[in-house]
């Protein structure tokens, strides 16, 4: 992300200003937009390379969920620990790449995470603020590209379940359960990562027409920016 002061020498060296500059979340989007076309053969290079190598990964790690590789590339798997805040991200991903490339290896893939993923439900009293982590990137992403009402349930039912962390009294989310791995009682944390699990509660508010999801998000920013 480019700073303000950076936003605007990259705005001066832009020749066409015609246009009015577009400021979306304080950033300048007109900004961007010069740089990619700019730098549109090197990206699309790039992505060449990265579709090349994950098109052959998604295949190898079709039944994993990875966290990290060994040092031959190899990818690790946390079935067995299903409830790791990590374990969205390659699903994640691999939705992404399917958005950008329509190869179905990626989509298979990705679906394939998402149900290995589920028997986190069985333990739902130990699930933590990282569901967005988890089914935003996953769930609701299948439900936005291909229609499946299963993933929309799941993605709907973690919203559920982060809107339930929402503490009345102080106004935003905690992170986690009762004692950590090492003694601390965390019942009251909450941690700037919390903020980025939000989307799912908006998400569950456009989906279902409630805005008791969104005014909890709405809620715990506030609370994340005065504290």
């Amino acid at each position: 992300m480019l700073y303000r002061d950076e936003q605007d020498v990259c705005y001066n060296n832009i020749v066409d200003k015609s246009a009015p500059r577009r400021i979306f979340g304080g950033i300048d989007m007109s900004c961007y937009e010069d740089y990619i076309e700019k730098n549109k053969d090197f990206i699309e290079a790039t992505f060449k390379k990265l579709d090349n190598k994950l098109s052959k990964v998604a295949i190898r790690s079709r039944d994993k969920l990875p966290y990290t590789a060994n040092a031959e590339g190899v990818h690790d798997d946390h079935k067995n620990n299903v409830q790791l805040w990590t374990n969205g991200f390659w699903g994640g991903l691999m939705w992404m790449m399917y958005e950008a490339t329509q190869n179905e290896d990626y989509m298979l893939t990705a679906k394939r995470s998402e149900e290995l993923l589920d028997p986190a439900f069985e333990k739902i009293d130990v699930v933590h603020h990282d569901v967005g982590f988890m089914w935003h990137l996953t769930s609701s992403a299948s439900y936005r590209l291909t229609g499946d009402k299963a993933s929309r349930n799941r993605a709907l039912l973690c919203a559920m379940s982060l809107a339930s962390r929402f503490k009345l009294c102080g106004g935003y989310i905690r992170a986690w359960n009762g004692l950590d791995g090492v003694g601390n009682n965390t019942d009251g944390w909450t941690i700037i990562d919390t903020m980025m699990n939000l989307p799912l509660l908006y998400f569950a508010s456009r989906e279902i027409g409630d805005d008791r999801f969104k005014q909890i998000a709405i809620s715990h920013a506030n609370k994340a920016m005065q504290d």
